[in-house]
């Protein structure tokens, strides 16, 4: 037997770890879940972060392969991983959803009570700028009529004084 061999008992070892590793991976899918439904993306991020729930997937079963089996990627890795993501999912990942759709329900009115109380405070602080503003534009056209006045003043002195003359 070559160096380079994998035993049947290592084999076994890689495949019952893969369980650990899919379980592993339904927790982290669980909270990516959480948050897609906790802030309601869209269409478009739930495509991006299932792209990126595949990707990292793919990256901790080679990192798993090259950990444990020497760089040797094996099926039975994908198929372990796959069937403890499965198990975790139908098991504690369906009662996990259970419990935090409530959470998210909460979570969701807070945030709708909180953009209303932002708005309501942003509508009050638009109304005192814009009051500020009047205020300053009133004040430079106060300051210009009166540099005006004092202008149109030196202007007939300057004509009284020519007519003095």
């Amino acid at each position: 037997m070559d160096g380079l061999e994998l035993t049947f008992a290592q084999q076994t070892v890689a495949f019952m770890w893969s369980f650990a590793l899919g379980a592993g991976l339904g927790v982290f899918y669980g909270a990516l879940k959480f948050l897609r439904l906790t802030f309601s993306l869209g269409k478009a991020a739930v495509i991006a972060v299932d792209i990126f729930f595949m990707l990292v997937w793919s990256m901790s079963v080679f990192f798993f392969s090259l950990g444990y089996l020497m760089g040797f990627i094996r099926a039975y890795v994908f198929a372990g991983s796959f069937i403890g993501f499965l198990l975790y999912r139908l098991t504690a990942g369906r009662l996990l959803c259970k419990l935090y759709s409530p959470l998210i329900r909460f979570i969701k009115e807070l945030l709708q009570k909180t953009c209303e109380k932002s708005k309501l405070i942003a509508k009050y602080l638009l109304k005192i700028a814009r009051k500020v503003l009047y205020n300053i534009n009133r004040k430079s056209e106060s300051l210009k009529s009166d540099h005006e006045i004092k202008r149109k003043s030196h202007e007939v002195n300057k004509a009284k004084n020519k007519k003095s003359r």
